[in-house]
């Protein structure tokens, strides 16, 4: 079925002449209409996008491998003449973007298709997909599951078959947590790589725009278009003689049977493929991991500072619980925020001056299986629940690097992480533990 092929097979069809984009981008539509996955379907401009793709194939123009690729759009990211819901309601009366951000508009240049934009936790202030405006898409693997957060609606569209590809954000774990309980990959990119202008904030000091896909090569592709490098082949190389810490310290502390028995298998997989892996405790991650307790958290006290007013005015239409979240930051002065930007600086260089001798870190993405959306019904359910979800992937925002979810067992990923701009090491240990 198309709908099943990963980004890098479309490509390779289209080059064999075997699909066309146009016929493609139909069989994608037809199975799309507005709901708890896409917010909006921009079937126009997907048609529009699938013919250039066409007619520059004819002409013999190749644009690399997104050209004519049926991508999704997470809905806080501008698109020419649609409204950024950013999963809030009350943005649905703002007027039409006049213009593509600038992530959109390098996978415009590149001649993806936007399929649409994908729904969203409020303001992507949650790990858990939930949204009370726009609905709580189900998980691709167990509907009665939550999807994952914040990029609910861009995980479930490529898990469900309903884009090749997506973008989403990760401030805190936004591309990981859905990629991991989607069997996907997600990969947060180096803090600054890809440009988040024009894109509803949630942290400025945080913010990152990453891929999920089906594969670590699909994932490489999209990396380089929105990182605005040029295309080249994914040439993973060989883990042999890598040195990789798995920390015992906080990242493996509390898991679910079911996490820990998968860790420990990709673990040794990775082993069995010529790496060294070694867990030790690491203090440092205890800091690391209690940073939001002492200071308040990136995301509360800038988005505070960017919604307050509003929530001010339009409180009774916002989830109430992003509401609370963001409200928290009330009870921090300034000084808590400075300190906090003192206090993540120094963690980075304790943390990569303990891990000096080793190329990169691994942890189970997420420590819990997705729970069950019935089970959260109470707001001590629901808090409780959006800590355990995103303990592990928050430490890797806080540190500023890449770090790649890729599944390690049913709904259970794997994280690699590694210092900033080392991307193509993480995909390639990664890449190791796909194959």
């Amino acid at each position: 079925m198309l709908h099943s092929l990963t980004l890098t097979e479309l490509a390779r069809a289209y080059r064999t002449g075997e699909l066309r984009a146009v016929e493609v981008t139909r069989a994608f539509l037809e199975r799309l209409e507005p709901g708890p996955v896409y917010r909006l379907v921009t079937a126009q401009r997907a048609l529009s996008q699938a013919e250039r793709a066409d007619a520059m194939f004819a002409q013999g123009r190749d644009y690399g491998p997104l050209q004519g690729i049926p991508v999704a759009l997470k809905d806080l990211m501008d698109t020419k003449g649609d409204v950024t819901a950013a999963g809030a309601k009350v943005f649905l009366r703002n007027p039409p973007a006049v213009r593509d951000c600038p992530a959109a508009a390098r996978l415009d240049a590149a001649g993806a298709v936007f399929l649409g934009k994908t729904n969203m936790t409020e303001l992507a202030f949650s790990g858990l997909g939930l949204n009370p405006h726009f609905g709580t898409p189900g998980n691709a693997l167990d509907p009665a599951r939550v999807p994952g957060g914040s990029s609910s609606g861009a995980g479930v569209a490529v898990a469900s078959g309903l884009a090749a590809a997506a973008v989403g954000s990760d401030t805190g774990g936004s591309v990981r947590i859905p990629a991991a309980f989607g069997g996907l990959v997600g990969l947060k990119t180096t803090d600054g790589t890809v440009p988040t202008d024009g894109c509803v904030a949630l942290s400025t000091t945080l913010d990152t725009l990453g891929p999920i896909t089906h594969t670590v090569e699909d994932a490489w592709h999209l990396l380089r278009v929105l990182a605005g490098e040029v295309p080249t082949p994914f040439a993973p190389g060989d883990v042999k003689g890598l040195r990789l810490l798995a920390p015992s310290t906080v990242l493996q502390e509390g898991l679910e049977t079911e996490v820990a028995a998968a860790f420990g298998r990709a673990c040794e997989r990775l082993i069995a493929r010529g790496a060294t892996v070694e867990t030790c405790e690491l203090p440092v991650l205890a800091e690391i991991s209690g940073l939001y307790g002492r200071y308040g958290s990136f995301a509360a006290l800038e988005s505070l500072a960017l919604y307050e007013d509003l929530l001010g005015r339009e409180g009774a239409n916002f989830d109430p619980r992003v509401a609370a979240r963001i409200l928290q930051g009330r009870s921090r002065t300034a000084t808590d925020y400075i300190r906090l930007g003192y206090e993540r600086r120094r963690l980075q260089r304790e943390f990569w001056g303990a891990c000096r001798g080793f190329d990169a870190v691994l942890a189970p993405t997420v420590a819990i299986l997705p729970p069950k959306v019935t089970d959260l019904e109470t707001d001590a359910a629901y808090y409780a629940t959006n800590a355990a979800v995103l303990r592990n992937t928050t430490v890797f925002n806080i540190l500023g690097g890449p770090a790649v979810s890729v599944p390690c067992g049913e709904m259970v990923g794997m994280m690699i992480a590694a210092r900033p701009q080392q991307e193509a090491l993480v995909l390639t240990v990664a890449r190791a533990l796909e194959a």
